[in-house]
């Protein structure tokens, strides 16, 4: 019997719309499908010809992606001492960060230009291939840029970087996010169909709530189905508070002790009531939707 419910549930992971851009024949065919022969054999060509592009095409732009970083990096404008050029690399304590954020401080402002390229940069390759680091960027985006600047420049590069990782997922990438988190999967489509007429609040609230594995949310969207427009929007007003409260705290890099004075019990309550705010919000809209049909008729 469960079973038979899970295969019930692979079924429903087939998207439910194609106007959105996002071919469905890679994952599971539906029950007609598989009751045509001719349709499962095309299935099959099709997904065997997607887990070849999938091992191929992604690791091949993820090398581009890597050297073309590492080009950037290693041809920096000069300064004036070695010691400045040698300290370009990805931060992993805050003390390294500090010496990161004043060498690339010279570079803001003599080279203004080659300093944004490389941030950006760093950070849609980071959001691209879902790697660890938002904070440190974030962190330092505040430290360089200060708030009222380095805020609405990352949360355009998270929007833009996991759009871009949406589009990898959608295109190569379905079956093999499909069998690594099928689980997980499941338990967010229930989430997500359940919330279908009112998608863009579950996902805000989804992205607002503290914690929240975004990655994997990221990766799911596309197999689910979800718009790229509320994709996007979700997650630029989803990471906002987030994306905030790392920029100010970068602001006053030089203040920090360690990246776990980041993510204090003050930090989490305000992200969470905030992420209520959002969830109530949308079982508002929701209920109101619900009612003007009903009000028409």
């Amino acid at each position: 019997m469960r079973q038979q419910r899970d295969s019930e549930l692979e079924m429903e992971l087939i998207p439910r719309q194609t106007s959105n851009g996002v071919d469905s024949s890679s994952l599971v065919s539906s029950s007609s499908t598989i009751s045509s022969s001719s349709s499962s054999s095309t299935k099959s060509s099709f997904n065997l010809m997607n887990s070849s592009l999938t091992v191929w095409f992604i690791p091949l732009l993820f090398a581009l992606a890597t050297i073309y970083m590492y080009i950037l990096s290693t041809n920096a404008p000069p300064l004036s001492t070695d010691q400045d050029r040698a300290s370009l690399h990805f931060p992993r304590s805050i003390d390294s960060l500090k010496n990161l954020s004043a060498t690339l401080q010279h570079y803001r402002d003599d080279h203004l230009a080659y300093l944004l390229l490389l941030y950006c940069s760093a950070y849609l390759y980071k959001q691209s291939f879902s790697l660890p680091g938002s904070a440190i960027l974030n962190l330092l985006g505040g430290a360089l840029f200060g708030t009222w600047f380095g805020f609405p420049l990352c949360c355009l590069l998270t929007a833009t970087g996991a759009l871009l990782c949406y589009l990898l997922v959608a295109n190569f990438a379905r079956n093999l996010v499909v069998q690594c988190c099928y689980k997980k999967i499941v338990l967010l489509q229930k989430k997500v169909e359940a919330g279908r007429d009112n998608l863009f609040f579950v996902l805000l609230f989804m992205r607002m709530v503290p914690m929240s594995p975004n990655a994997l949310i990221t990766m799911t969207c596309p197999i689910l189905n979800v718009p790229k427009k509320i994709f996007y929007f979700s997650i630029l007003f989803g990471m906002a508070p987030y994306n905030f409260i790392t920029v100010q705290t970068g602001s006053f890099l030089s203040q920090l002790n360690s990246f776990d004075d980041l993510f204090t019990w003050r930090t989490l309550l305000t992200l969470g009531l905030i992420a209520s705010v959002a969830g109530c919000t949308g079982l508002i809209v929701a209920r109101v939707r619900r009612k003007i049909p009903q009000t028409v008729i």
